[in-house]
């Protein structure tokens, strides 16, 4: 029969080394992920972005510098996730020992997004339309055209002496006024129709209206050479067309 004393010190013995095991089971891991999160190109910190580790529940999000920590992981291997705002998901296979922890760099790549072009249209005022229309008249050719720019270049005072110097008219003052007449119509001279801002206007009063406010001029010196827009059912002779700031 063994010594009581021997017995024991058996039982002592494999009471403490069962403690001791026990206590390497729950030992709590040590190992770590220290990183930060930066912009690939600017090399900007990346602030808010959206760290896991999946598979498991542990998520964290990066501070304004861009940095987060993932403590307390056990060895093994783990599939690191970053989503941020504007950067494409990216994700990196991290293998860490016993107690090891990881000090990394994790670089995002913005995403290319290209925003289509905003195109921004204003509409012409009524008056930069009948100037577009004026310009279209005046490269088709028919027609003399007195521009703004003419206009002023000749520091004429009245129409009467704008139109003096337009081939195929003939202007003709006496004591009593001025008279514009047209020398290109078929049965001779005969007096024009005067459209001021597109609306029909007096012969008499027309001539001598001042050239102040006036912005374009145009001549046709006979019906086949005016446009379809100023001729009457009864027109036998050309038009001209006057247009000023004030107009409709």
């Amino acid at each position: 029969m063994g010594s009581p004393f021997r017995s024991s010190f058996l039982t002592f013995g494999l009471t403490a080394a069962l403690s001791v095991t026990a206590v390497a089971q729950v030992r709590e891991p040590t190992g770590g992920i220290v990183g930060r999160v930066i912009d690939q190109q600017s090399r900007h910190p990346v602030g808010g972005a959206r760290v896991a580790l999946l598979g498991t529940a542990r998520r964290s999000d990066s501070d304004t510098s861009g940095r987060f920590t993932q403590a307390g992981l056990a060895s093994g291997t783990y599939l690191l996730e970053v989503r941020a705002i504007g950067y494409g998901v990216t994700s990196w296979v991290i293998r860490l020992g016993d107690g090891e922890v990881l000090d990394y760099v994790f670089e995002l790549a913005p995403l290319g997004y290209e925003l289509d072009p905003v195109v921004v249209e204003a509409h012409p005022t009524f008056a930069q339309r009948r100037m577009q229309e004026f310009e279209l008249r005046r490269r088709g050719g028919r027609g003399a055209f007195i521009t703004e720019a003419q206009i002023k270049t000749s520091k004429a005072a009245t129409l009467v002496e704008l139109l003096r110097n337009v081939s195929g008219v003939r202007v003709s003052c006496r004591s009593g006024g001025c008279v514009v007449r047209m020398t290109r119509a078929a049965r001779g001279e005969c007096v024009p129709d005067w459209v001021v801002d597109g609306f029909p206007a007096t012969q008499s009063a027309t001539p001598h209206l001042p050239t102040i406010g006036v912005v374009a001029i145009e001549i046709y010196r006979s019906p086949s050479e005016t446009p379809a827009e100023f001729l009457k059912s009864d027109s036998q002779c050309g038009v001209i067309a006057i247009w000023t700031k004030s107009g409709p």
